[in-house]
């Protein structure tokens, strides 16, 4: 049943020497367009299913990818799977760890039961267009049986890129006891207009060229033109701008006997002509279908589709993607929020377009292992090198100060928002000691990535932007540690902060603190120091503050619209360390407001 053995995967790097596999079900199948009388699906498995039948990923493809996702058929001279630099031992998803199965979806060309397959009644004939519609649900529902008759037992995680995170999508949806964990990458909830639009233009293409005859056409003579160019013009859906322009521009073919005037053309009729080799006409009309009708918002929004999702969820975008935007996918994230849903998002700043997820870069490699394997020895060594180059300051030891604080304000069992989440830390213990449901919410990568890695919901987008998107009292705290001062109009995204959260935490480094004053009297210049460690022509935005604006701040909000109350104030002097109460504007190094909405 698994393709490879251990002998094996020592010869080639990753699972070494793989074999596909064939699943024969031999009963009828219902899709959403009509039945087959029995059904096939080709696949391929990596790594050892656990006796409890438990250690499952399953990945699943894109619209022109394959079974084939990891090592070798014959030797190493060949291409390996598509993501062989992703599957294998000790990598992101580790073989040692998981049993990887990865088939050929239903409706596809690569040995699976489709379009291009031959009816069961009619042997010389393929079943062409009289191959039932069907639809990412009815891909799910045959992935299910292959896993049954492979004895899984449950999901460890389901992952995919484009189709492949759509059908994923689909999976918690359909399945929500099923499947722990899902890893959605660079898809939709649905197709806008636009993508509706450029698969039609593929589709009338094939249509329209002559050799289709109606799907009824021979292998050797297929409508190859029309298909060719169908794929030329999904590619260029796949790439960015950006990433054409710095591999092609306008650079020209130095050989005067080749028939394209520019390097891009002749590109794209190579994609075009390889395509060819290798899929159906056919089955692209079909496989477009059910994409374009795949719809998980429908007439009730996204909310009311995954009300019952238990997974776990991680959405990865990238920022060059126009054909699955960054948008897209973050709406994805947002009704999982918004139903309370353990979901995080992540986007990376990739110039290959939609394809980001096919390349092998490193922060991509290093998101995925986050969110498979957790804190592990590589994340563990990547955390806790500085990737600033600098040492640690005084100011990042002590801002545990505000950390011990919140701790005693926030019960067990409560809601948090933490807002500039950093890495984690303050949502990871209170997770692991109070039972506490957290959200992050970081603009950095990589601090949004080692959150990934602590189990630690988050969101890797602007606050204000994440803010919007949540519903009133959808959290007891909303916490503001150390941020409020790099925020534009902060006095607002407090305000807004106030409709999500019963409660808000602010800490600030007060601006007023005596020392500051006297270097400024003394100098002429402001203080430069642990807190404010860089030159003013350097410097980040910094909306600076003092206990006395903000205490001004509060009682102005207040005379305009009476929404919250003062609470608890805490002020550590200069050490961070001691507290005090008298004079806090000048004595005080930092403060920490609780806010209470009335």
């Amino acid at each position: 049943m698994t393709a490879n053995k251990k002998s094996e995967e020592n010869e080639f790097d990753g699972v070494g020497l793989v074999k596909e596999e064939r699943f024969h079900y031999q009963k009828p199948f219902s899709l959403e367009g009509g039945e087959l009388e029995e059904l096939e699906l080709v696949y391929e498995t990596y790594g050892e299913l656990n006796d409890n039948g438990t250690n499952c990923v399953l990945v699943c493809h894109a619209l022109t990818g394959d079974h084939h996702a990891a090592g070798y058929h014959t030797d190493k001279s060949e291409k390996p799977g598509w993501w062989h630099h992703l599957i294998g031992p000790d990598k992101p998803i580790d073989t040692n760890l998981f049993f990887v199965v990865c088939s050929n979806c239903l409706g596809a060309c690569s040995g699976s039961t489709g379009p291009a397959t031959h009816h069961p009644q009619f042997p010389e004939k393929t079943y062409g267009m009289t191959f039932p519609d069907f639809t990412i649900a009815d891909m799910i529902l045959a992935q299910k049986l292959l896993l049954e008759f492979l004895q899984v037992q449950c999901i460890e995680v389901v992952i995919g890129g484009s189709m492949g995170g759509m059908q994923a999508l689909q999976w918690i949806v359909d399945y929500p006891n099923y499947v722990k964990k899902s890893l959605v990458i660079a898809a939709t909830p649905r197709h806008s207009a636009q993508t509706i639009a450029f698969n039609e233009v593929g589709r009338r293409s094939i249509l329209g060229d002559p050799h289709w005859q109606d799907g009824k056409y021979s292998k050797d003579a297929g409508p190859n033109i029309g298909l060719a160019v169908a794929r030329m013009m999904a590619h260029i859906t796949y790439l960015s701008d950006e990433g054409m322009e710095e591999k092609f521009g306008r650079d020209q073919q130095l050989d005067s006997s080749n028939a394209f005037e520019f390097k891009v053309e002749s590109y794209l009729d190579h994609q075009g002509r390889k395509f060819v080799d290798r899929f159906d006409a056919n089955t692209y009309l079909k496989l477009t279908k059910a994409l374009d009708r795949f719809d998980l918002v429908g007439k009730d929004g996204l909310e009311k589709t995954f009300h019952n999702v238990k997974s776990r969820v991680l959405v990865i975008a990238f920022t060059s993607d126009w054909l699955y935007t960054p948008e897209q996918n973050k709406a994805i994230v947002t009704a999982l929020h918004r139903l309370g849903k353990v979901a995080s998002y992540l986007e990376l700043d990739h110039m290959h377009g939609h394809d980001s997820f096919l390349i092998n870069s490193d922060e991509f490699l290093r998101t995925v292992r986050a969110f498979m394997l957790g804190m592990d020895e590589n994340e563990q060594k990547y955390q806790s090198e500085d990737r600033t180059g600098r040492s640690p300051t005084r100011y990042d030891v002590k801002k545990e100060a505000d950390f011990k604080v919140i701790d005693e304000w926030v019960k067990p069992s409560e809601r948090v928002l933490d807002l500039g989440c950093g890495t984690g830390h303050l949502l990871e213990y209170l997770r692991d000691n109070k039972n506490v449901f957290g959200l992050g919410v970081d603009f950095d990568l990589n601090k949004a990535t080692a959150c990934v890695a602590r189990g630690v919901n988050v969101y890797q987008d602007d606050i204000r932007k994440v803010l919007s998107g949540l519903k009133d009292n959808s959290f007891d705290w909303v916490i503001f540690s150390r941020m409020v001062e790099e925020l534009d109009q902060p006095g607002k995204v407090i305000m807004e902060a106030l409709r999500v959260g019963k409660r808000v935490a602010v800490s600030f480094v007060n601006y007023a603190y005596w020392k500051n004053r006297y270097h400024f009297l003394r100098s002429g210049v402001r203080i430069k120091n642990d807190v404010h460690p860089n030159n003013w022509e350097s410097s980040d935005l910094r909306n600076y503050f003092s206990v006395r604006d903000f205490e001004l701040f509060c009682k102005e909000a207040n005379r305009k619209d009476l929404t919250f109350t003062v609470g608890r104030k805490v002020f550590h002097r200069g050490d961070w360390m001691k507290t005090c109460k008298i004079f806090p504007n000048f004595r005080a190094g930092l403060a920490i407001y609780e806010l209470i909405k009335k």
